[in-house]
């Protein structure tokens, strides 16, 4: 989520109480500003200040692209959060489920070792933990784990090359 200040001509918004948003997990500036990853009951809220006045006088920029529902979703959410009011979880498509963490740690690491060089094999025997990397080329070509991997480094690769956008859209 993008901060900006808040054009002249409107009520004065209320400055961003940290204490309201809790526990800060990073804190980050560059020459675009600064950012914030705050933690959440389900999740982490990423904030980008683009400047300090938007810290004291917050309006939230929300481009309209095919994500600026989402977008929209979380800058409410936020916007409870600055009131001090109740919110709920964070929109469906931000919260992934145990099993998805898992899987994409399981896809990442499994990208890593692919892009470092490393066969199906490699990635068996390090993502997967399979003894089956350690076998026969004729009892390794019809392994499960064979399968296994190639469809990880498959599914990698498309996560990795723009395929982490779905995430985003929640699908």
């Amino acid at each position: 989520m993008i901060l900006e200040p808040a054009p002249p001509g409107f009520d004065t918004p209320r400055s961003i109480d940290r204490s309201v948003l809790g526990q800060s997990l990073l804190e980050l500036s560059d020459a675009d500003g600064r950012e914030l990853v705050i933690a959440e009951g389900s999740g982490e809220l990423h904030v980008r200040l683009r400047d300090e006045q938007a810290a004291r006088r917050p309006a939230v920029l929300v481009p309209l692209d095919s994500m600026g529902e989402l977008r929209a979703d979380v800058a409410l959410h936020f916007a409870r959060r600055l009131a001090g009011q109740r919110t709920a979880l964070l929109p469906a498509a931000l919260r992934l489920t145990s099993f998805q963490k898992r899987r994409l740690i399981q896809l990442l690491h499994a990208f890593d070792v692919h892009d470092l060089g490393g066969s199906p094999r490699d990635v068996a025997a390090k993502v997967l933990a399979s003894d089956h990397a350690q076998r026969r080329s004729v009892e390794w070509k019809d392994s499960h784990a064979r399968r296994k991997a190639n469809r990880l480094i498959h599914d990698s690769i498309a996560l990795v090359e723009r395929g982490y956008l779905k995430l985003l859209r929640g699908l």
